[in-house]
Parts: C-alpha cells; sequence; structure tokens
C-alpha cells in the first residue's frame, strides 16, 4: 500500500451520558446552526442545518416524545403544538439579512418558507432528564452576489435560566460571505459543531466542557464566547468567568461565591469560526492565513450546577479523550464502548450518531465481565467509510442509565487511501468466486489488529488476521 495516495481525514467522537433533572417553565435548550453550498447550484442554493435542544412533551416531537420517536419526523407533531398554541413563531422565527455593496442590508423573514420546506427529525431523547434534540435540514436558495448573509433564529423562550433572569429570548445566527475561494473553486461552507442541550457541573471546582468541531473545507476553526448581537441575553448576560479556548475547550468555575447554588441553571453561547490555513483570494479580497475569518455560526446549551453527580463512566478498553486512529476507506472501522454504572443503576442504552448522518450502526447492549468493575456493559461501533467520505466527521456515542451524566470527546485522525478493499469481488467467467471484506478493530493497549474475511462462492469462509 505504499505507492497508495493517502488523504487526511479528521473524526471527532463524542460520549454522552445522559442525565436525571426536574424542568420547569420555557422550552428552548440551545442549539447549534451550521450551512454548506449545495454542489452544482453555483453557489445560489444552500443546505441549512440547525440541531436543537427542547423541553420533552413541549419540543417539536410533541406530548407523546419517547425514545420509540428517535428517528421519526417532526411534520405532524409539530404542526399539532403550533395549532394549539395558536402562535407559529412557538418555535421560533426565522430572518435571513443580506448585506448589499451600495445600499443598506435587506432584512427578509423566511419564517413561512422554513416552516413548509424543512426536514426534522428527532436524534436523541431522554424521558428522565425531560429533554428532546432534533435535526432540521432546509436547501435554500439565497441571493448570491450579497456582500454576507446573516441567517438568524429568534425566539422566546429558553428554559428557566435562574442565573440569567428566567425564561429569557433566544438568538442564534449563521453569518457568511456567497463568493468563490480560489483554492477549493467553490463558495466556503461554515464550520460545524455538536453539543448536548445541556451539561450538569459540580459545584465548587473549575468544569471543563469540550464542543465538538469540524470544518468540511480543511480550514482551522476558532472558538469565542459569544459577543453581543450573537447570542443576545446569554452573552451581554454571561455566567460568571466562563472562558473558552481557540480549540473549544470551555472553562466552567463554579464557586458559590459566583452564586452558583445547587440546581441553578445558565446557558453559554459560543461563536465558531473558520481560518484558511494560507492566504487565498475570497472574491475580490485576500483572506489571509490564520486571520481573516470566513464565516461565523452559533452554538448554545444549557449548565446546570449540582453539590453532587452520580454518573455512569466509561472504562479501559473505550478509548480516553483525543485519542487518534487511522482508517482506510472502504475497510470496516470497529471500536468497543464500555461504560459503568453507579450501583444500583444499569446501563439501558447505548446508540451513536453521526454528525453527517453518517452510517454509522452500533450493536445491541450486551453484559461484559471485566475484573474490578460491577455491572458493565458493551456495545460495538462500525462503520465503513468509502472514498466520499474524504473530509471531517463528528461520531457521537450517547450512553443512558437512570442516574447520571458524563461527557468526553475523542478526535480521531483517519487516514484514507483512494482503494476500498470493502466489497472486492474475484471475478471468472462472469462468476463471483470470492469476496472480501477488511475490518480494523481498534485495540487501546495493543497494536492494531487488520482482520481479513473472505467469502466463496460455495459459501465458505476464512478469517484471520494480522497485528502490526
Amino acid at each position: 500500500m505504499g505507492n497508495l495516495k493517502i488523504l487526511l481525514h479528521v473524526v471527532i467522537v463524542c460520549y454522552l451520558v445522559q442525565e436525571r433533572t426536574a424542568w420547569e417553565a420555557g422550552q428552548f435548550m440551545g442549539a447549534s446552526i451550521s450551512h454548506t453550498f449545495i454542489n452544482g447550484t453555483n453557489g445560489s442554493e444552500i443546505q441549512l442545518d440547525v440541531i436543537s435542544g427542547w423541553v420533552l412533551g413541549q419540543g417539536p416531537c410533541g406530548i407523546n416524545c419517547s425514545r420509540e420517536s428517535i428517528n421519526s419526523k417532526t411534520t405532524n407533531t409539530k404542526e399539532e403544538i403550533l395549532h394549539k398554541q395558536g402562535d407559529k413563531y412557538f418555535f421560533g422565527k426565522w430572518t435571513v439579512e443580506y448585506g448589499m455593496t451600495h445600499h443598506a442590508a435587506a432584512a427578509l423573514e423566511i419564517s413561512d418558507y422554513v416552516h413548509d420546506n424543512m426536514e426534522e427529525r428527532v436524534i436523541a431523547m431522554n424521558e428522565k432528564a425531560g429533554w428532546e434534540q432534533d435535526w432540521m435540514t432546509l436547501r435554500y436558495h439565497i441571493i448570491p452576489n450579497s456582500s454576507y448573509i446573516d441567517i438568524q433564529f429568534d425566539g422566546s423562550a429558553w428554559r428557566y435560566l435562574s442565573l440569567q433572569g428566567g425564561n429569557a429570548l433566544w438568538h442564534l445566527q449563521v453569518k457568511f460571505t456567497p463568493v468563490i475561494r480560489n483554492d477549493t473553486k467553490k463558495p466556503n461552507n461554515s464550520p460545524q459543531a455538536y453539543s448536548k442541550p445541556i451539561y450538569r457541573l459540580l459545584l465548587g471546582k473549575d468544569n471543563y466542557i469540550r464542543i465538538a468541531t469540524l470544518d468540511l473545507d480543511g480550514d482551522f476553526v476558532k472558538c469565542f464566547m459569544a459577543a453581543f448581537g450573537e447570542a443576545d441575553l446569554i452573552a451581554t448576560h454571561p455566567l460568571r468567568n466562563v472562558t473558552v479556548t481557540p480549540e473549544c475547550v470551555i472553562t466552567v468555575p463554579s464557586q458559590r461565591t459566583f452564586g452558583y447554588v445547587n440546581g441553578s441553571y445558565g446557558a453559554i453561547g459560543i461563536t465558531v469560526r473558520d481560518y484558511t490555513r494560507q492566504d487565498i483570494m475570497y472574491g475580490n479580497h485576500i483572506a489571509y492565513k490564520m486571520s481573516t475569518s470566513l464565516s461565523a455560526i452559533g452554538v448554545q446549551f444549557m449548565v446546570q450546577f449540582l453539590d453532587t453527580i452520580k454518573e455512569p463512566k466509561f472504562i479501559y478498553p473505550t478509548p480516553e479523550a483525543n485519542h487518534r486512529f487511522n482508517i482506510y476507506s472502504g475497510t470496516t472501522w470497529k471500536i468497543d464502548v464500555y461504560a459503568e454504572p453507579i450501583y444500583p443503576a444499569l446501563i439501558k442504552h447505548i446508540t451513536c450518531l453521526g454528525r453527517q448522518r453518517e452510517a454509522v450502526t452500533i450493536s445491541n447492549v450486551k453484559d461484559i465481565h471485566v475484573p474490578n468493575h460491577e455491572n458493565v456493559k458493551m456495545a460495538t461501533m462500525t462503520w465503513t467509510p468509502l472514498n466520499t467520505d474524504v473530509g471531517e466527521h463528528i461520531l457521537c456515542v450517547d450512553v443512558e442509565d437512570s442516574l447520571g451524566a458524563h461527557i468526553t470527546s475523542i478526535w480521531v485522525n483517519t487516514n484514507f487511501v483512494d482503494w476500498a478493499m470493502n466489497g472486492t469481488e474475484l471475478i471468472n467467467n462472469g462468476t463471483s468466486i470470492v469476496k472480501i471484506d477488511i475490518s480494523i478493530r481498534h485495540s487501546t493497549g495493543d497494536s492494531p489488529t487488520l482482520c481479513f474475511y473472505a467469502l466463496d462462492s460455495t459459501g465458505g469462509t476464512n478469517t484471520f488476521e494480522v497485528r502490526d
């Protein structure tokens, strides 16, 4: 394989463990927004993606939302709630602002268009915690010669923010310029991000939240605290002493002297921007490397402060945060996820999510004996990326039990080659003689294991492993 072309690819794996809390009034629990230009439209059409969190029973999934609702569309239930509320803006108002070079900016409300043309599905929920998470996609025609485009999502109200004035208005936006960049010969795509609707934080210590980000154009991504106009109240009245690094690691000090008490709630807004790694022509202007921001997206979520947190945990051999992998296109990537609950709870579900709807699967949860650990469950996550998957991805694994919450993320470098062994066939006179599949199973303690699986025309099989 020495002569094969190697392509760099990044995967971010987020591990989520869901939580249990009590809820008050308000329905919005944060969101992330991004855009990508649709190929073949000459820069005139984008896909808008919004991953949003809502109070269970008040969100688009409806009052009967349950685990069985995951992957289902929200079209009918959302319509029922809007009719019941008598307010077409109950789930927010959509506006697009076009910057004009020789004229004042023009704002256009597109709420009705969004309502009639979007597709939204439930991607996660927690009945005990009382929240759901939905993913909306929308194709939208833009005015290509605009100096900038700012798509805004506003509404009322946040779930009750006891630390920031109660049921505050929300404001989320993505801002970009629809011009051609000379390195990709295409318009710029905004960064993408994923976060949970809510994170539980321990009082009396510094808490760290890492937001998973990616950029389809391979640009450098930086994170900032949201400024006024980017997140409204949660930006103008931020939680005290919260900071974020360019790498999107958020530090939340939770000392009681800052006014945080057991059970208090707040919200955090950050802005994610992308920067080129070299100087490029961006339309008629130069975008300087690591200096000129090409676009900006909003990411918002809630936090809850608690005296104690009882949570399940990921245990060895589950990879730790920031572990890096190498994957070859057409091979099958497998990773085992091990989770241990806090007694007497039991692990109920282990599920996975791909930020770009990757064809990732996960096996059923099963018991497994691990020395010095109790009630451990495991599941195997599997993905066979194709050459068309070259680029950045966010993959998330969600673990749910009845007690607590924990989240970590794993960054994975994956190298893709421009050939595919998966499904390779040897054909003789039109007859398939043998089919070959290669899988690579990750191991944190040992060298990677390369597994060859062959199936001949009579149904016979053979498997052998190669270790580095």
